[in-house]
């Protein structure tokens, strides 16, 4: 299977690729080191297996409990699995996420802005922090990890923000892969939109995005603006919510980045 922008597994949700995206310093997001989705529960067991022979490592899944409970991922047994719901909902399943230490937090229970919640939030913070330790054992050459909810929309397109944000990536870049989910959504044919992207020259499909929204710029600016708001700079932010030092930063870009 070859390196692409929306790979080709069948049964699979909003599968892509974050590799090959530009930093401003001359360097990219190296390929097969990280990989978004939606669901993954209806994979075989010959697509889990192509996934695991690509280089999948991790998978991060960013669902609630229940959600995981109902439509369980189906990946390789050798695939490290780790379960860190975005929202708390008051759901106590089980989860791989630890205690969180002060629980009082005026965000949890506010959805009226979920972009926003996802980024104050101390539960979602808290999710997003063990993502991020994840994202730096995974240090091995062409392995990959992956991170979902169930659309691949929303939860994981907060996620991908920090994440591409963290590695330098530009925000008008990161906006135009989080829109790059409507267009998949939108095309019937997955092989000619495979095609098309190959190029990544997506000027004319984001005209064609702003028509139809099944997610909406304006609401990733949102989760943006609360940020710099709250913390800022993303630089910031990285270091107060997501406790992540300039080492950690700097180890970040050495393991995902690579020179063009």
């Amino acid at each position: 299977m070859k390196p692409e922008r929306i790979l080709n597994i069948a049964n699979s949700v909003n599968l892509r690729e974050l590799g090959g995206y530009k930093t401003h310093d001359g360097r990219m997001i190296r390929w097969q080191k990280l990989l978004r989705s939606g669901d993954m529960s209806r994979l075989s067991s010959k697509e889990a297996k192509r996934l695991f022979n690509y280089g999948l490592n991790y998978v991060i899944d960013l669902r609630s409990p229940f959600e995981c409970e109902m439509s369980p991922d189906r990946i390789s047994r050798r695939v490290i699995y780790r379960s860190y719901p975005v929202y708390s909902l008051g759901d106590k399943g089980s989860s791989d996420l630890p205690a969180l230490e002060d629980e009082n937090d005026i965000y949890d229970n506010d959805f009226s802005e979920p972009y926003v919640t996802m980024i104050l939030s101390k539960h979602s913070q808290l999710a997003f922090r063990m993502m991020f330790s994840e994202l730096l054992d995974n240090t091995k050459t062409a392995k990959s990890l992956l991170f979902h909810c169930a659309a691949g929309k929303d939860r994981t397109g907060v996620a991908s923000f920090l994440i591409l944000s963290a590695l330098g990536i530009d925000y008008q870049i990161i906006r135009r892969d989080y829109l790059l989910t409507n267009l998949v959504y939108e095309t019937v044919d997955q092989n000619d939109l495979r095609r098309k992207l190959q190029s990544d020259d997506l000027m004319d499909f984001i005209n064609e995005m702003n028509s139809s929204f099944y997610v909406q710029g304006s609401s990733l600016d949102k989760a943006r603006q609360a940020l710099i708001n709250n913390y800022g700079s993303v630089r910031e932010y990285m270091h107060v919510a997501m406790q992540l030092s300039d080492g950690d930063l700097s180890d970040l870009q050495r393991i995902y980045l690579k020179k063009i």
